[in-house]
């Protein structure tokens, strides 16, 4: 008896000494930055997160909202090829804007070119603007393999910290022509990882063209979150979010993919209409509210995305859901 027991105390030190296996449950974290108007349209700025309730799939969710101005991941995705090149130009000079009013001094940038290929001309690692990179721009061909620049992307933005916003802005067509990748995937890709993509439309020929045109007055004070007074009421605003939210499943990839992640699609076809759109972006980026949760319960599948805000006349435009797919 005495020697069995020696070994069993044998038995139970080595094992004590053995490394104890870990479970890991990953625990998803979704954002959802979200836009608040009051009932007259005018911006809505100064909400706690008591101010917000969120619902996944319906049910409530512990939700934090951080009200400081967002720290931003943008990579900006511009189509160079021969359908595009009267516009190459301008497109190239709007790099100031885009490094100012896009990236700002909390954030950070990276560019793509997509054509016949998908080039990064700047990762967020690289020392240097955009500004600088948009000045390497230069394409050939025919192909616009935007849903393989759009993968390419996310790639870039899946490796940012998770609490930052993860922002994919195209400029060009709203069309796609020899991407390997599907559309359906890219969309699943950005809605897993919280990417919000906005679209800055050039016209495609034979297709009906309307500009969104909105002037603003420059730089202003501190005070102003967007960063610069609009010259227009942005109520004019509201009702691009809802014609961007309410588009069909079958549209083109801007459309699909604004509508999906709770982004913006502009249209333009002149320099100064550009810088607009890039402005209004900007607006957007700076004056939204980043709600985050782990949701509960949770599973597979699509997740749709309710915000709602406890002031009365209030619209509230965030992404609609994602896809779970553990």
């Amino acid at each position: 008896m005495r020697i069995w027991w020696i070994a069993v105390l044998g038995i139970v030190a080595r094992a004590q000494d053995l490394p104890v296996p870990t479970i890991k449950v990953p625990v998803r974290l979704v954002t959802a930055p979200t836009l608040v108007f009051s009932e007259n349209d005018r911006l809505v700025f100064g909400l706690e997160s008591g101010d917000f309730q969120v619902y996944d799939n319906g049910h409530t969710q512990k939700a934090t909202v951080d009200t400081e101005l967002p720290r931003l991941s943008v990579v900006l995705a511009v189509e160079a090829n021969q359908d595009v090149r009267a516009y190459t130009r301008f497109i190239a000079r709007v790099g100031s804007a885009a490094d100012a009013l896009l990236v700002g001094e909390r954030g950070e940038g990276a560019l793509l070119q997509y054509g016949e290929e998908v080039k990064v001309l700047k990762a967020f690692d690289d020392s240097g603007d955009v500004q600088s990179a948009l000045r390497k721009l230069s394409g050939a061909g025919r192909k616009a393999r935007a849903v393989d620049a759009g993968m390419r992307a996310i790639a870039l933005l899946k490796d940012r910290p998770a609490r930052r916003n993860r922002v994919l802005i195209f400029v060009g067509q709203p069309v796609d022509s020899g991407s390997e990748s599907k559309l359906a995937t890219l969309r699943e890709e950005a809605e897993q990882n919280n990417v919000a993509v906005f679209a800055l439309a050039l016209p495609v020929a034979g297709k009906d063209f309307v500009s969104d045109t909105f002037s603003l007055e420059g730089l202003s004070s501190r005070t102003d979150r967007g960063g610069f007074k609009a010259g227009v009421d942005l109520g004019r605003l509201v009702p691009t979010l809802r014609r961007t939210s309410a588009v069909a499943e079958g549209g083109d990839p801007f459309s699909v993919l604004t509508a999906a992640t709770g982004g913006t699609q502009y249209h333009f076809r002149a320099q100064r209409e550009l810088e607009d759109g890039i402005s209004l972006i900007g607006v957007e980026l700076r004056s939204e509210y980043l709600v985050s949760y782990s949701p509960a319960p949770g599973g597979p599948g699509y997740h749709t995305i309710r915000v709602e805000v406890g002031m009365p006349g209030a619209k509230v435009f965030s992404r609609p859901g994602y896809w779970m797919t553990r």
